[in-house]
């Protein structure tokens, strides 16, 4: 299988342009500045200029590219801090929340406005891995600048470990619906055959295995 590759240093430089160009119009625009306003803010004016800053940053780490990991690695961490802040905000912030969405789940779809903590919780989920993530990416742009392992391992390891934790809501959750899923098929499984499902091949595997341990302790020594 044919590796991507990386993007030249002409794409690399008109890509992160183009993301740089997307981002400024908001960022002005929590100045009064340019053809949008404060008013076109959704918010306070610090989030125009967060959420333009995020689309800045990321430009500028295309641009820095892999030839400059420092400077790479910290426009991605403020992309990821623009992202925090905003996600922060909306969960955790004061005022009103409202929000609109889609529910998918293999037996619940619809759509629907949220508002208060059917809007926040979301969110706060979203801000918690964000948050989980930029603070990872700090320790390791202070670990790359202290010239890399093994300089604040322990730190590292707890960014880690905070991670998996702000993820397990969402694994649990998940873990969750595939127990469900599998408990519905296999009793729709006894309504309809009257027998429970069986892994025919884990089955004949063990069997298998069994067999030939059988055959070693016969053979002779």
């Amino acid at each position: 299988m044919k590796q991507p590759q990386a993007l030249g240093p002409g794409a690399s430089l008109l890509v992160g342009l183009v993301f740089v160009a997307a981002g400024i119009l908001p960022m002005l625009a929590a100045f009064d500045i340019g053809p949008l306003g404060r008013d076109d803010i959704n918010g306070p004016p610090w989030l125009g200029f967060a959420a333009g800053g995020i689309f800045t940053a990321a430009g500028l780490a295309v641009i820095a590219g892999p030839a400059s990991p420092l400077a790479n690695g910290l426009f991605a961490f403020l992309a990821l801090a623009g992202l925090a802040a905003i996600g922060n905000w909306i969960a955790f912030g004061a005022g009103e929340r409202a929000c609109s969405g889609s529910i998918s789940l293999p037996w619940l779809w619809g759509e629907s406005d949220f508002s208060g903590l059917g809007c926040r919780i979301p969110f706060g989920l979203g801000a918690l891995i964000t948050d989980a993530f930029a603070c990872y990416m700090l320790v390791w742009l202070l670990q790359k600048a202290l010239g890399g392992p093994p300089h604040l391992a322990r730190l590292m390891k707890a960014a880690e470990w905070l991670i998996l934790a702000s993820l397990a809501p969402i694994l649990l959750a998940l873990a969750l619906i595939l127990l469900l899923q599998g408990a519905f098929g296999a009793v729709k499984t006894r309504l309809t055959t009257g027998a429970w499902p069986r892994n025919e091949a884990f089955i004949a595997r063990q069997k298998a295995k069994g067999l030939l341990k059988r055959f070693a302790r016969k053979s002779p020594s």
